[in-house]
């Protein structure tokens, strides 16, 4: 998987998690969401994994600090190779 491919995975999986906790703001009864969103939230979780264990962490939080400040290195999560 390209970073781009990894980058696009993540994405795609947290946009279906804010759009399924927006409707469960209103809905929270629903089941169906709940388990909808529980399982968009082991992709998300398995998506970043994923993504940081090839190309780095997304976020300064999860940049692991036993190395140093190793958040500047390499391209930005944001910035795609040519």
């Amino acid at each position: 998987m390209t970073r781009e491919e990894a980058l696009r995975r993540v994405q795609e999986a947290d946009f279906v998690l804010d759009d399924v906790a927006l409707f469960l703001d209103t809905h929270p009864s629903c089941q169906a969401a709940l388990r909808f969103f529980m399982e968009y939230q082991k992709e998300y979780t398995e998506a970043m994994a994923a993504f940081e264990s090839q190309f780095g962490p997304l976020t300064a939080e999860d940049v692991d600090t036993t190395q140093g400040w190793t958040w500047v290195q390499g391209p930005w999560p944001w910035e795609m190779e040519e």
